[in-house]
Parts: structure tokens; C-alpha cells; sequence
């Protein structure tokens, strides 16, 4: 199939490499990123219902992916539990659902960060959308979990659309979607430490206002009216 094939589509640097490493055509492999959905303007009513979840917490972080081992959420909520200490008014959203979902629940009660985190599971895409322009850090250090790892994370830059920057874990093809030190940071997810060292460092000196612009102004490249001309360019 693909001797027959003229183009081999990856949706990252990262997957183009898996594809040489298998022995894909090297010539034949095209970068092109999936593309996201231009933001829309959130209506009261789901904003109001955001802020309701939030009310005057800070930092608002954020998950939106499925409750799975590699996109490690077990990690995530360990990281809140430890950032109380500076944060005592922190809040951690999470939007998914998936197989982890039960031994999350008892993690946050072991942690004893019941108030501190909300695990939100089929709602609205209006109330999705509010929650991401509220919130302040999009946060998900995936990593690699038996054979499955995260390709892109199409999630970054549905957050950075809403003017929200991101951490991502460094294995995969989340570089792609997060551009380190601009309109995010890279972290080791396998490493607590690293995980929170790099939220400390999102919001030192009020960094995360400068990714979430920056962010912003990136995910214009991912608008479906810039990617579709890249297919298009190659046909």
C-alpha cells in the first residue's frame, strides 16, 4: 500500500519519525497537523456556569482528555496535592471520562483534595469552551503507556485558541503543539517533580499571561481554513 501511495501524511514530527523508524519512504512523509475549530464567543449563560465551578479560585488548571493512564491524570492530581502549599486556592478541572476514572476518585480522596478538584464527565461543549477561556493553564504531561503515546494533542491548541497556554509531556508530538518557553513548557511526565517545577515556573512573574497570548496568536496556524490549503498544495 504505501510503495502505491504518493504521500504519507504525519501529524507530527514526532509520528513522521515512527513512520522512518518502521521503514516508511522517508520522501513520501508529509507533516500536517490536525486542525482545530476557530473559537467561539462563550454566551453568559455558560460562563456564569463556569465561573460557578471556578468561583475565585487561583490558579484554574485544566484537563480536557480521557481518563486514561497515558494521559496521567494520576500524576496531575498528585502535583495539586503539593501545590496547595503555595496555592491554597487552587482548582484543578478535568473534563473526560474513561477506565481510570474510579481509581482517580479514590486518589483525590486519599489526598485529601476533594475541594480542590472537580472531575466533570459528559458536558456541554458550550460549558467545555467557557471553562478553557477561564481557566489559566492547560495542563497534560502525557506519557508513553505500553504502546500507546499521544501523537499531537489537538487539546493544546483548542486551549490556546481561548488564550490559554500549556504543559505537555516531552514524550510524543506534543513540541508540536506547544512551543517551549512561548506559548507553553515541555516537562518529563514520569517525573512529579518536573511536572510541578514547570507549573511553579507557568506562573512565576505572571508568565502564564504572556503564554496564553502568545498561545492565542499560534493557534491561527491550526485553523481548518490554513490546513486544508496544505492538502490542497499537495494534490
Amino acid at each position: 500500500s504505501f510503495k502505491k501511495v504518493k504521500f504519507i501524511i504525519a501529524n507530527s514530527n514526532f509520528t513522521k519519525k515512527l513512520g522512518i523508524e518502521i521503514g516508511l519512504p522517508k520522501e513520501k512523509i508529509y507533516v500536517i497537523h490536525p486542525g482545530c475549530e476557530e473559537p467561539v464567543k462563550i454566551e453568559k449563560e455558560y460562563g456564569l456556569k463556569a465561573d460557578k465551578i471556578y468561583q475565585d479560585s487561583f490558579p484554574k488548571i485544566i484537563t480536557v482528555a480521557r481518563l486514561d493512564r497515558r494521559k496521567n491524570h494520576q500524576n496531575i492530581l498528585m502535583c495539586i496535592r503539593n501545590l496547595k502549599e503555595i496555592f491554597p486556592k487552587i482548582k484543578y478541572v478535568s473534563i473526560g471520562d474513561g477506565a481510570e476514572k474510579n481509581n482517580l476518585i479514590k486518589l483525590i480522596k486519599e489526598l485529601k483534595i476533594d475541594n480542590e478538584v472537580t472531575l466533570l464527565s459528559a458536558i456541554d461543549g458550550k460549558l467545555k469552551n467557557a471553562l478553557l477561556k477561564k481557566s489559566n493553564l492547560f495542563l497534560m504531561p502525557s506519557i508513553l503507556y505500553k504502546k500507546s503515546v499521544e501523537g499531537f494533542g489537538i487539546s493544546f491548541i483548542e486551549a490556546a485558541c481561548y488564550g490559554v497556554g500549556s504543559i505537555g509531556g516531552k514524550i510524543g508530538g506534543a513540541s508540536d503543539a506547544i512551543k517551549e518557553n512561548s506559548t507553553g513548557l515541555i516537562c518529563d511526565g514520569d517525573n512529579i517533580e518536573s511536572i510541578y517545577e514547570n507549573i511553579i515556573k507557568f506562573f512565576k512573574n505572571d508568565n502564564y499571561k504572556k503564554y496564553g497570548n502568545n498561545a492565542e496568536k499560534f493557534s491561527e496556524n491550526f485553523y481548518w481554513k490554513i490546513i486544508v490549503k496544505k492538502y490542497l498544495q499537495l494534490i
